[in-house]
């Protein structure tokens, strides 16, 4: 097949355009038909005609006719093969995975397939050894093949456009820096979390909900873990309900209580904790007495008091 097609395109019969147009999607999950079967093995086409032999070991043959969700990758040359077992993730995609051998031309990486993806030396960051765990990109290389990088920031934009102050995001934390953490936005931007920002536990690898919190002047991205204050003053109000509500009633975290204690708890800053307090306050939800915090009950009062200037 692949000696004809290249007849075909020395002999000008097809143009390189017309050529790649007509592949298969390499590196995608989508809906395909099985053309044909033979010997044993099942054809699995495209809409456009272009078809892929299905090369798993122990998946059940479908009947002539019949659709399925396949994904498409790549064999050693750049072929097509198609698999019924789905990866980690497709190409564009950014998730962690773990090294599982080594080769001559790199690593290899358990991606959820039998044929392991490739990681190329010269595509690492970092030397890696077999059951470390890494953060990729999957991209299709100069060949043809799908391949993976951890060289996330020579693949991805550092001054991404469309990004909004305050957006919500999926990050996938990457790599520690001296000053936090880099990490993916949305598969397609790299972004900063600052330590400062940070009051949870936090590990290269990890998968989060995140924010943009400021896009800079020069277009790179500041992340955070937490939503903007406002919105984080009403859900952390009603977690301490509802740590209140599960401790009896009373707590010993308050607003003279030490940063670490109240990280610890709540993964929040002290003066993010300070403003829920002072909120359940004034919606005489809480009584705040000598060390401690009391849920409210309907017949309680609650005075005024005045939060400026406590540390």
């Amino acid at each position: 097949m692949r000696v004809a097609v290249c007849a075909a395109l020395k002999a000008g019969k097809v143009t390189e355009a017309q050529y790649t147009s007509r592949q298969m999607r390499k590196g995608y999950i989508q809906r395909l038909r099985c053309e044909r079967v033979e010997a044993g093995v099942a054809w699995l086409a495209d809409t456009d005609g272009n078809s892929a032999p299905l090369t798993d070991k122990n998946s059940s043959t479908p009947a002539v006719g019949e659709t399925v969700d396949a994904f498409v990758y790549t064999d050693s040359a750049g072929n097509p093969q198609a698999s019924l077992d789905l990866p980690l993730v497709q190409r564009g995609g950014c998730a962690a995975l773990k090294v599982v051998a080594s080769g001559t031309g790199g690593v290899f990486l358990d991606w959820g397939l039998d044929k392991h993806l490739l990681l190329p030396f010269a595509e690492q960051r970092r030397p890696l050894e077999i059951g470390q765990t890494e953060s990729v990109l999957v991209y299709l290389d100069n060949t043809g093949r799908l391949a993976a990088t951890s060289r996330l920031d020579h693949h991805l934009d550092e001054t991404p456009p469309g990004f909004k102050p305050w957006q919500q995001v999926d990050l996938l934390i990457y790599q520690r820096t001296d000053l936090g953490y880099k990490a993916v936005a949305d598969n397609r931007a790299v972004g900063l979390l600052f330590s400062s920002d940070v009051f949870q536990t936090v590990r290269p690898g990890m998968r989060l909900p995140g924010w943009i919190k400021r896009v800079r002047e020069d277009g790179r991205l500041d992340l955070a873990l937490q939503p903007p204050a406002r919105e984080l003053k009403d859900s952390l109000s009603e977690r301490v309900l509802e740590w209140l509500q599960a401790n009896g009633g009373v707590g010993a975290l308050t607003d003279k209580s030490s940063p670490e204690d109240i990280q610890a708890e709540f993964q929040v800053s002290k003066k993010n904790f300070k403003r829920a307090l002072s909120s359940l306050y004034k919606q005489r939800r809480i009584l705040l007495e000598p060390g401690r915090v009391v849920l409210v009950n309907d017949d309680d009062s609650v005075g005024e008091i005045d939060f400026t200037g406590r540390n």
